[in-house]
């Protein structure tokens, strides 16, 4: 579950970044297995979705990937 995680919060931080850069409103978050569905994030909940990846990168130390999400939320 743990690897899990991080695969969600990696995938949210580089979406975030790539929607930002090219003005999107929503990101595919991750495809639900073998369904060609996916979870999407709409804009409105980026933010609190980012601020709970954070919590998770500082509870692992990964004080690199906060301060991305950080510069992600300013952008916001």
């Amino acid at each position: 579950l743990k690897q899990k995680k991080r695969q969600v919060y990696t995938s949210l931080v580089e979406g975030v970044s790539e929607a930002i850069k090219t003005n999107k409103d929503e990101i595919k978050l991750c495809e639900v297995k073998y369904s060609n569905s996916y979870i999407t994030v709409h804009k409105d909940m980026w933010s609190d979705s980012l601020t709970k990846a954070m919590e998770y990168y500082i509870e692992n130390e990964e004080y690199e990937e906060c301060s991305k999400i950080k510069k992600l939320i300013k952008r916001l």
